[in-house]
């Protein structure tokens, strides 16, 4: 992770998909960044509502 601010990451963060180091690091970045506490409650909250669609059945 580089020192400039990591929000390209967060996607990778809340789908669980960064490497043991880099989670680590956004992990203490996100306990103080709001912008990034607020995104990641977005993409939670969309990935909660794609559980909720009907599948179309065949």
């Amino acid at each position: 992770m580089t020192a400039e601010h990591p929000h390209a990451l967060l996607g990778a963060y809340a789908l669980d998909a960064l490497g043991r180091a880099d989670r680590a690091q956004f992990t203490a970045h996100l306990e103080a960044c709001t912008l990034c506490q607020a995104e990641l409650a977005e993409f939670r909250e969309t990935a909660r509502r794609f559980g909720e669609v009907e599948r179309p059945s065949d």
